[in-house]
């Protein structure tokens, strides 16, 4: 596993999105499945684990919190999020994260999904205060955001605090047809260390294999084209996969 410096912590370049766990039915994670593809990233030396308070009805989390227990607490990283809507309390979403993930802190919190129409709610909500907070009694240890904004809104929100950590969506795809590039070029300048996600855009960039024949890739896969294209760039520190396997 490839490792990259995170202030003074080493960070696995992959990361484990834990949005996409094997499902025993609509509603509840096969929890023997999810806790097995676990145990073979972790001992495929991963160690940054996202989930987040929606993710699966918040059995992503439950998972997660039972998964754990069997290894060192500070072995690996958890990362969570809140996301901001008008029936949750940001204070009793935090305390059931806690209890869900059997922690007593969070690694990596972010505020979750920020786009152009919800950036000044987030802004004026509270919730960047009460985490702030949360983060001075190290029951969080680096305070970031996920973005799904424009680069303008991302810039007036990079430059609203000084943020740990920033999540944006990025592949090669995106880059050329969307605003990955300019997105990533707003954090790099800003010397904001960059989370990403999607960097295969959904599995998209890993199926066709005429894609690998045009992009002359060898004996390469095109997920691994993907990933070596997101983990080039010096501002990323992980790249998170959705595992399902």
């Amino acid at each position: 596993m490839i490792y990259k410096p995170f202030q003074d912590r080493m960070i696995s370049a992959l990361g484990m999105g834990a949005m996409r766990l094997p499902m025993k039915d609509k509603e509840h994670i096969d929890y023997e499945k999810a806790h097995a593809i676990l145990d073979r990233a972790y001992a495929g030396g991963i160690n940054y684990y996202d989930t987040a308070y929606v993710y699966q009805g918040g059995d992503s989390e439950r998972c997660l919190g039972a998964w754990h227990q069997q290894y060192p607490r500070d072995s690996f990283y958890i990362a969570s999020k809140f996301f901001l809507d008008d029936e949750y309390d940001v204070r009793a979403v935090f305390e059931e994260q806690l209890e869900r993930l059997q922690t007593d802190y969070i690694d990596f919190y972010l505020l979750h999904c920020i786009t152009d129409r919800s950036a000044d709610k987030y802004l004026s909500s509270g919730a960047i205060e009460f985490f702030e907070e949360q983060k001075r009694l190290g029951r969080i240890k680096y305070l970031g955001f996920s973005s799904h904004s424009s680069p303008e809104t991302l810039a007036r929100i990079a430059d609203h605090r000084a943020w740990d950590f920033v999540q944006i969506q990025m592949n090669y795809y995106d880059w050329v047809y969307g605003t990955a590039a300019q997105e990533y070029a707003v954090l790099e300048s800003r010397n904001i260390p960059i989370m990403v996600m999607e960097p295969v855009r959904g599995g998209r960039l890993a199926a066709p294999t005429e894609l690998a024949q045009k992009l002359g890739s060898g004996n390469l896969h095109t997920y691994e084209l993907a990933l070596r294209f997101v983990l080039g760039n010096p501002g990323v520190s992980c790249a998170l996969s959705g595992m399902q396997n």
